[in-house]
């Protein structure tokens, strides 16, 4: 191999570390990581590992890149290529993690992506022959992982639960039922359900945004000191839920997710202003995952990741308290 490209790959080796140092000082002395998006914050609670541990065994393998490539040179190779078996295990590894996050939680770190480049871009300095390996070997994890079907047991979410996700909660003093409603600050149908369930006096709700909302203009609010609005997207995505507003009931014997403003009134005015709830039958029940009941009618819905068609003409003929100062997006 041309030393050309050794110096080059040790120039790279050393600025991953320096990378990697950077994070590690950031969640030693600030508590917090460097990320451009929520991405992040998503795939640290999904790991057992604390997040600074991780960062140090990847600081740890990229100074063993840079080592093994200063070792490297115009001498009689060794038995074992050693640098080519480091550079397959990195690609290996990301090729797990790259998967996790595009097949699992459906959310993307920007930072994990940032060392995935390092990698990759190791791997193709070390010449052809690494890609004609490399490339076979991430793909075929990258095919395991389409044929698993990891399904609700996520929604443990390493010691998160829905109350994690919750900005608001609204009480009474002896509810019939507690309800996980999950929506937006642009979603005009969501709106529309919020308004609907202002004098409701018989359910506890929960206000659980996918995005960042300061406070809800509603009375009678107890709000939680943080709330993750990644969270309620991923909760929605592991039951392959892409609209919202969704309704969560939470039932003895499991749980059912109603979706769509129309059953959302529907359900809320049966069950929620009556003195005892209704079994809800009025709505279509289509395959969800075991233990779980999904009504949706198709209708009343914006697409969680694309503006609501009708969000316009809809927002400005709209009125009442639902309005959401924002403070970002996730």
């Amino acid at each position: 191999m041309k030393q050309t490209s050794l110096k080059i790959m040790q120039g790279i080796a050393l600025l991953a570390c320096g990378f990697i140092g950077v994070q590690i000082a950031m969640i030693i002395f600030s508590g917090k990581a460097l990320c451009l998006n929520d991405g992040c914050s998503i795939a640290e609670k999904l790991t057992t590992v604390a997040p600074v541990y991780l960062n140090l065994s990847g600081f740890v393998y990229f100074l063993a890149v840079f080592l093994v490539c200063r070792w490297s040179g115009p001498r009689t190779p060794p038995a074992i290529d050693w640098l080519r078996l480091l550079l397959l295990i990195g690609l290996a590894v990301e090729g797990v993690l790259v998967s996790y996050q595009v097949f699992v939680i459906h959310a993307l770190c920007s930072y994990c992506l940032i060392i995935f480049s390092f990698i990759v871009l190791l791997n193709v300095l070390y010449g052809r022959q690494q890609l004609f390996i490399g490339i076979p070997l991430f793909g075929a994890v990258l095919a395991a992982f389409t044929i698993l079907n990891f399904g609700p047991t996520l929604l443990t979410l390493q010691n998160q639960t829905l109350a994690s996700g919750t900005l608001a909660v609204r009480k009474c003093a002896q509810p019939l039922k507690q309800l996980y409603f999950f929506f937006s600050s642009d979603c005009p149908h969501c709106k529309n359900v919020l308004q609907a369930l202002e004098n409701c006096n018989s359910c506890e709700f929960h206000f659980n945004p996918i995005d960042k909302i300061k406070s809800m203009d509603m009375p009678e609010l107890e709000y939680s000191p943080t709330y993750n609005p990644a969270l309620n997207r991923l909760i929605l995505s592991l039951v392959k839920i892409e609209t919202i507003p969704v309704l969560l009931v939470q039932n003895p014997d499991g749980l059912t997710f109603i979706k769509g403003e129309e059953s959302i009134i529907r359900f809320i005015s049966q069950t929620c202003f009556r003195e005892e709830p209704q079994l809800y039958l009025d709505s279509s029940l289509y395959n969800a995952p075991q233990g779980m009941s999904v009504y949706d009618e198709q209708q009343g819905e914006c697409n969680i990741q694309l503006d609501c068609p009708d969000a316009e003409k809809q927002t400005e003929g709209s009125a009442g308290p639902a309005t959401f100062p924002q403070s970002g997006t996730p």
